[in-house]
């Protein structure tokens, strides 16, 4: 599928690769999704948590800790 970028952003790309951060433009993008995709997960999780905060809920720190980790490491198998 063509991708088709703005110049500034297709120069941006391509500097990630020549600087050897990366080893492709693909790979700029799937880091960029993953990215994203965890900043809506945590985004999620804040939500939640103002919800259960309204209803009068709350969660020990240990629980708060093992959600923490849980998050991290579906955000590590995503890269």
């Amino acid at each position: 599928m063509p991708l088709h970028v703005a110049k500034e952003t297709e120069q941006e790309l391509e500097a990630k690769v020549r600087s050897g951060a990366y080893p492709s433009v693909d790979r700029v993008i799937r880091e960029g999704l993953a990215l994203i995709e965890a900043r809506e997960a945590f985004r999620r999780v804040v939500r939640e948590g103002e919800a259960q905060l309204a209803r009068g809920e709350t969660v020990t720190r240990s629980q708060s800790r093992r959600r923490m980790k849980k998050l991290a490491s579906e955000f590590q198998k995503a890269r």
